[in-house]
């Protein structure tokens, strides 16, 4: 074999490899794993648009936007508190894994003209009956001649058969292993004047209200059980 060939041979078979690992670890990425996240995705209905002191109107959302994000089923709502005049946006979505990893923050803010402000960091909720959910955070900064914003960004993965949201050091294999669907959820406020720590921003007092409901909302069966359609039979393909 000409010694020039064996570059352009050897990068072929670490393409070929690399395809197969990927298929291995991104279970079903050659299959239709949308009918689970759909019947899965029925569950958003129950997420309240009106919790508290907080009432959420949706937002629309581009086809763009949701077939980038991954998005079978979401929820995409700005909810505004009716005694401080806070905001908070969320951005719940269900599908499969593979998809669902990509497009955090730090990758979709920068495409949207914001830029990094400080470091991403890890912050635990502690919210509900003693339960806790870990989350990444960052600020993004976007300024032109009329306006500047600091936006704060909170967001977590949760395994459909395991109901923990949690921010691992590496989503692609954590959860791409194993999973047909995976749940993804948003928290984003502005950064307040006043804001000196994490848990001052808007949207971790949010969170620790609207955890409890999504987890019910998403999984029934360790709130109500029997009385929502328990997707057994689609959980265990997931």
């Amino acid at each position: 074999m000409s010694g020039r060939l064996i570059p352009v041979v050897l990068g072929g078979v670490l393409i070929i490899a690399t395809t197969f690992v990927e298929g291995i670890y991104l279970k079903d990425r050659w299959g239709k794993p949308d009918i689970e996240a759909e019947l899965i995705g029925q569950r958003f209905a129950q997420v309240p648009k009106e919790i508290g002191e907080w009432k959420g109107i949706d937002l629309p959302v581009d086809d763009v936007v949701k077939k980038t994000a991954g998005a079978v089923h979401y929820v995409s709502r700005r909810y505004k508190n009716s005694s401080t005049g806070q905001a908070v946006e969320l951005w719940l979505i269900v599908g499969h894994s593979r998809d669902i990893i990509r497009h955090t923050p730090n990758i979709c803010y920068p495409n949207s003209g914001f830029r990094p402000k400080g470091s991403q960091l890890r912050h635990t909720v502690y919210y509900g009956n003693g339960k806790e959910g870990r989350f990444y955070t960052s600020k993004f900064e976007k300024e032109d001649s009329f306006v500047r914003q600091v936006q704060r960004v909170f967001w977590a993965w949760n395994h459909p058969k395991k109901n923990k949201w949690d921010a691992p050091e590496n989503p692609r294999f954590h959860y791409g292993m194993s999973n047909r669907s995976l749940y993804k959820v948003y928290f984003t406020s502005a950064v307040m004047s006043d804001e000196n720590t994490i848990d001052d921003n808007p949207g971790a007092d949010f969170a620790k209200l609207m955890l409890p409901a999504i987890d019910a909302a998403l999984f029934p069966s360790e709130s109500s059980p029997g009385t929502v359609a328990e997707t057994t039979d689609a959980g265990e393909a997931l």
